[in-house]
């Protein structure tokens, strides 16, 4: 019997760190959560080989959770998120906090693993390239020029530089997916995403009168099954991935998630104000698909029938 891969998840406590949880055979892999933010109430329900409660930038108890096991795999999906109110925000209101946990604390995980040979999988996100109006191609590729229009998208630009600076230097196996808008159940910070999850539970809920404030802009998603099955066929991968791939997703707007979501429940008391939103440029995800053979399992017709059948 082949022996379990060890597989350390940082920020295993948020939203997509659970979406993980959920898609990994844990049958295969021993796996271990990093984070500030450690729940063990949420985590409940999974085999967790290890809690580690501790901060990224807290080089000494870090150091200490990474030489507790050889690690296969590690997932580092941390980021700065302030008060709960969004990763964009949050880098606006605290500029230095965020160039901390999303920079400096992602130079100090790979320092500490610049001599292992740990494959070292991360989320980048979109907001690297700034707004769509600035590209003049139809959709972007990995090696577009990238442009952050934002604060958040700058963080993600530098640590995209710096775990290339340690690919180059050290020889490190390290991937980047560049994540759209995650949306899906169980989604509870108050981000970009958080009035498509109002939405979904006011759909569900048609009794009860919601106020919800949504972009009128056009939004690129993918559900966070999806999600977290591009991250499992990264990790499963027989071939080296490259340092950095483009995510799948759908482009959609507020307007046509709602007119889905009414297809199962029309709630007569949901009151829409909209706002101007940021338009990311479409990113071309064929690299992916190609080294992963990922493809796109939910539709926004599924989405919306899964997320529903969850609430």
């Amino acid at each position: 019997m082949l022996a379990k891969k060890n597989i350390l998840i940082i920020g295993g406590n948020g939203f997509l760190g659970q979406g993980i949880l959920k898609a990994l055979n844990l049958q295969t892999y021993n796996v271990s959560i990093l984070d500030i933010f450690l729940d063990k109430k949420n985590l409940k329900n999974y085999k967790i080989q290890h809690y580690f409660k501790c901060s990224t930038l807290e080089k000494n108890k870090m150091r200490k959770a990474l030489k507790e096991e050889e690690w296969d795999y590690i997932i580092h999906l941390a980021a700065f998120g302030g008060n709960g109110n969004g990763l964009l925000k949050a880098a606006n209101e605290d500029f230095n906090k965020a160039l901390n946990i999303n920079v400096t604390g992602f130079a100090n995980l790979l320092d500490n693993l610049k001599s292992k040979n740990t494959k070292i999988i991360w989320a980048s996100s979109t907001v690297v390239f700034g707004e769509e109006s600035t590209y003049l191609q139809e959709s972007v590729k990995e090696t577009s020029i990238l442009n952050p229009s934002t604060k958040y998208g700058l963080t993600k630009v530098m640590a995209e530089q710096v775990a290339n600076y340690y690919i180059k230097n050290y020889k490190m196996d390290i991937s980047a997916i560049r994540f759209p808008i995650i949306i899906g159940p169980g989604l509870n910070y108050r981000g970009v995403a958080a009035g498509i999850s109002d939405m979904a539970n006011a759909i569900s809920q048609p009794n009860i009168k919601y106020k919800l404030s949504l972009p009128s802009t056009p939004l690129d998603v993918i559900y966070i099954k999806d999600a977290s099955e591009i991250v499992i066929n990264m990790i499963d991968s027989k071939i080296k991935l490259k340092n950095i791939y483009n995510c799948a997703s759908i482009r959609t707007d507020a307007l046509k998630l709602l007119n889905e979501f009414n297809k199962f429940y029309k709630n007569k008391n949901l009151l829409i104000t909209e706002n101007i939103g940021t338009t990311y440029p479409i990113m071309n995800w064929q690299r992916l698909e190609k080294d992963t053979n990922f493809k796109i399992k939910y539709s926004i017709k599924k989405l919306v029938k899964d997320w529903l059948s969850q609430i």
